[in-house]
């Protein structure tokens, strides 16, 4: 198999980020291309930053992860006045425009031939020209005109879907309803998120604070969102007044925050470290996703349910159609139905078996999902 030459580039975060917080899809996607043999040369560029930050950070020596250079393997931070993105198509054509023509003079001072892009940004995969690529794939990891934080781009990111169409840009999503949403008439993939298998193995150690909780213990790790169905919780509250009921996550709604705390038993968390996840959930007697109906949650690729069955534990999440195919022992609550009876069914049927543990983890890694976006972009 020849090797290839690949631009990758981040949207709402960057290199950094993606070193400090490791487990989120384009963490991982760009930690496999640094590692695969399908790449001769790679092109990793962040987002536009404000410049006068960056010179900043710079005199202040501020410590930044450092990027695996090679002589065809670098990083670019493209820098501009301002840091936000602009609103309306003719601005992020010209905006984009400019960040194309920086990327290409990268890539040919790194001696990059017509090299393959697969980009997060759906802004740069609709309105850059993009003329010196061989092709582009926009990886698709979540419905961006459904996130309530970027409400005020939802009219451009629709834009940007219907003429990533017209350009029949190639699609990785990460849901049949999500590559559904962006309608691609070209070459389209599904690809849900994955784990890591080496991540989910014994020994496994809970936090003290949570061994030490009253059982059974039902816990929803992820971020604390608007997507979480806070009347959901309250009747699993009321259904188990003695079960421990804990939320782990960055809190990114504080109004979700204040109706949970308002429940007897249940325990909110800040987020921990990825490392020390997998012993957390392994300790839980069930696993929650208790999320709303949405066009964000029907397009998601619910990387907690496969964090969640990656342990073994028996896991009670909202039907939802990203869900139904993860694996045949979660136990899904279709609307109307009861979340407790679930609950009670998942804490009768217990763990997964070992074997049926370890099957998961190797028809879900990460490795699999990486081989069949390269399988779409390089095609």
């Amino acid at each position: 198999m020849s090797a290839n030459d690949i631009v990758f580039t981040f949207w709402n975060e960057t290199w950094a980020d993606a070193v400090q917080r490791k487990f989120m899809p384009p963490d991982r996607l760009v930690q496999a291309l640094l590692s695969s043999s399908r790449v001769r040369g790679l092109l990793v560029a962040n987002p536009y930053r404000s410049a006068p930050r960056f010179v900043a950070r710079k005199m202040l020596r501020l410590p930044a992860p450092a990027f695996p250079r090679r002589p065809t393997f670098d990083l670019t931070t493209p820098l501009r006045v301002w840091r936000n993105e602009s609103i309306g198509e003719s601005a992020l054509r010209a905006t984009y425009a400019s960040y194309d023509a920086h990327l290409r003079t990268r890539a040919d001072q790194l001696g990059l031939s017509r090299p393959a892009m697969i980009t997060t940004n759906p802004f740069y995969a609709a309105f850059a020209p993009l003329d010196w690529t061989s092709s582009v794939t926009y990886y698709a990891w979540d419905d961006w005109a459904a996130l309530a934080s970027l409400k005020r781009w939802w009219p451009d990111i629709e834009r940007a879907y219907r003429t990533m169409a017209d350009r029949g840009t190639r699609v990785c999503a990460v849901s049949e309803n999500l590559l559904a949403r962006i309608g691609p008439s070209g070459p389209g993939a599904v690809v849900p998120n994955g784990i890591m298998p080496s991540e989910w193995q014994p020994p496994w150690t809970a936090p003290s604070w949570f061994a030490a909780l009253p059982k059974p213990r039902l816990i929803y790790v992820g971020s604390i969102h608007e997507r979480l169905n806070t009347e959901t919780f309250r009747e699993i509250s009321e259904s188990f007044p003695n079960a421990s009921i804990v939320v782990v996550g960055p809190v990114s709604n504080q109004q979700v925050v204040k109706d949970l705390e308002k429940l007897k038993n249940v325990h909110i968390h800040h987020a921990l470290p990825h490392a020390e996840v997998a012993g957390l959930i392994h300790s839980a007697d069930v696993c929650l996703m208790p999320h709303h109906r949405n066009k964000l949650t029907e397009s998601m690729s619910p990387l907690k349910v496969y964090e969640y069955c990656a342990t073994g534990r028996p896991v009670v999440a909202t039907d939802l159609p990203p869900v139904r195919n993860v694996q045949e022992r979660v136990h899904l609550v279709a609307e109307g139905a009861s979340f407790s009876e679930a609950i009670k069914q998942a804490l009768n049927d217990g763990p997964m078996a070992e074997d049926d543990r370890q099957a998961f983890l190797q028809r879900n890694s990460w490795q699999g999902r990486h081989e069949a976006i390269l399988d779409l972009a390089l095609r």
